[in-house]
């Protein structure tokens, strides 16, 4: 994915429309922005999209659903949806719809250029990774296997990798690797959690996967940049 993409943006409010289309032209990309899910498929024949920017309130089909649609027919494009429903219950069907990043609206210019450069940064690496292979793990040996090596883990660590090879675009939420890892969420250290990806991610590392094997994703979880087969 180049630095400059092309965007399609699917937003019914006028003002904010347009506003975001003239923050992301600036940058040099290419914006096709709609008004309705409706007006998606003629767009989406007219050009290959890189990313998809949704509201969730809009007319006709929402964004939901047509973050679903998306996904299904273009499993490596970016999405992004951008709205106003803040509860932790929207957010979660959000990312189970297929998105990439669930923003919360009002959002400030630098904070989704910021979000679009982050994407576009895991979405090259994550097809580059794949060039080379996915790693394999072998869950009644408790054994990762990658071009380079072979190296043991742990229960919970092969519990982790088969969520992360499972979930959307390999991203977890905190909560969810609470409930992998059979502790509670008002339990949870973050520091602790922080230890055992960074132990993962070493032996991730070690087997031949990429120094960010696995990121952080501050306020929401981790993200797996790596594909893996579980067997």
């Amino acid at each position: 994915m180049d630095s400059q993409l092309s965007i399609v943006l699917v937003e019914d409010h006028d003002a904010l429309r347009e506003l975001t289309t003239e923050a992301l032209e600036e940058l040099g990309h290419q914006v096709t922005a709609l008004t309705c899910a409706e007006e998606l498929e003629d767009a989406s024949k007219a050009i290959p999209t890189d990313l998809f920017i949704l509201d969730l309130n809009l007319p006709g089909e929402d964004g939901i659903s047509l973050s679903r649609r998306i996904r299904n027919s273009h499993p490596k494009v970016g999405i992004i949806i951008l709205t106003a429903r803040s509860t932790s219950k929207d957010k979660v069907i959000g990312y189970e719809s297929g998105a990439d990043l669930y923003i919360t609206k009002p959002v400030d210019r630098e904070e989704l250029i910021a979000a679009i450069k982050s994407l576009t940064r895991r979405q090259v690496e994550m097809r580059d990774q794949s060039t080379s292979g996915p790693l394999r793990l072998l869950v009644s040996n408790l054994e990762l296997t990658g071009p380079k090596a072979k190296t043991k883990v742990s229960a919970a660590e092969a519990s982790l990798l088969t969520a992360f090879s499972r979930a959307p675009s390999g991203r977890l939420e905190i909560w969810q690797m609470a409930e992998i890892l059979h502790q509670d969420l008002s339990e949870i250290s973050k520091s602790s959690l922080e230890v055992r990806i960074v132990r993962l991610r070493k032996k991730m590392v070690e087997v031949g996967g990429q120094a960010r094997a696995i990121e952080s994703i501050r306020g929401v979880g981790y993200q797996c940049l790596i594909p893996i087969k579980v067997l």
